[in-house]
């Protein structure tokens, strides 16, 4: 059994691009994801390069406002084909209803005419908050069309619970997103999520029972490491990419 460790950038660390894609490469990882305005006629061939894939788009914001939600998507489904996304990330500042059912459905046909699936995520500070709401939303999207990406700062300080993990299809889990997280020293969950998370195994977080909670259950899928860390933005990306893999990796092993 493979678990394929993969790495979602923090926009904020000072590199282009190219930067990006030797540091991913080198440090062992085999998928990167990408921002959707970083997509150009070269960025293919770029990650062909450099030993990657694209495994996530970044990213689709869902309003009630059709009209906008739509635009954004239909852009994303372009930058999907043309950089060969797997996944379209995708988050939401409304819940579900049944008006925002349609939009959901309409984009995620988007995606998979793309060839590209939504990528489903919930977080605890936002209108989708837990993995069996985001479940909810995966079923709106249609059949084959979703799955739920499982991030585990948004898992461990939100109301999903371990039985839910346990019981999630594995069959609709996108990606795992795998984080740490430094004990929180204000009221502001924001900033702690955007500036405070950890290498993983230098936190709070019980990464070991989450891991062992999907590999215990045949799991082998994708992991994307995503530790946004003022501290980690000081050093330099060659060097952060090689600790977010090392250790990642040592939980799936």
């Amino acid at each position: 059994m493979t678990v394929e460790i993969g790495l979602t950038p923090d926009g904020r660390w000072d590199t282009g691009f190219d930067g990006l894609v030797d540091a991913a490469g080198a440090a062992g990882f085999s998928a990167l994801g990408v921002a959707a305005g970083q997509v150009d006629a070269g960025t293919a061939s770029a990650l062909a390069a450099g030993g990657l894939r694209c495994h996530e788009l970044l990213a689709l914001m869902v309003s009630d406002d059709a009209g906008a939600t739509l635009a954004s998507a239909e852009v994303l489904a372009a930058a999907a084909g043309q950089v060969g996304a797997q996944w379209v990330l995708t988050v939401f500042r409304a819940g579900l209803t049944s008006e925002t059912a349609e939009i959901i459905e309409r984009c995620a046909a988007m995606f998979a005419e793309a060839g590209a699936g939504m990528a489903v995520e919930f977080s605890p500070l936002g209108p989708v908050a837990t993995l069996p709401v985001a479940l909810e939303v995966v079923d709106a999207a249609g059949a084959g069309r979703a799955g739920v990406v499982i991030d585990t700062w948004h898992f461990g300080f939100g109301d999903s619970t371990f039985d839910d993990l346990a019981a999630v299809p594995l069959e609709q889990i996108a990606y795992v997103q795998f984080t740490d997280a430094l004990e929180p020293i204000s009221d502001r969950p924001g900033r702690e999520t955007m500036n405070r998370r950890a290498l993983p195994g230098d936190g709070i977080l019980d990464l070991e029972r989450f891991a062992a909670t999907l590999l215990d259950r045949g799991w082998n899928g994708l992991v994307s490491v995503e530790v946004l860390s003022d501290e980690l933005r000081e050093r330099p990306v060659s060097e952060v990419a090689r600790l977010l893999h090392d250790s990642t990796a040592r939980y799936w092993a």
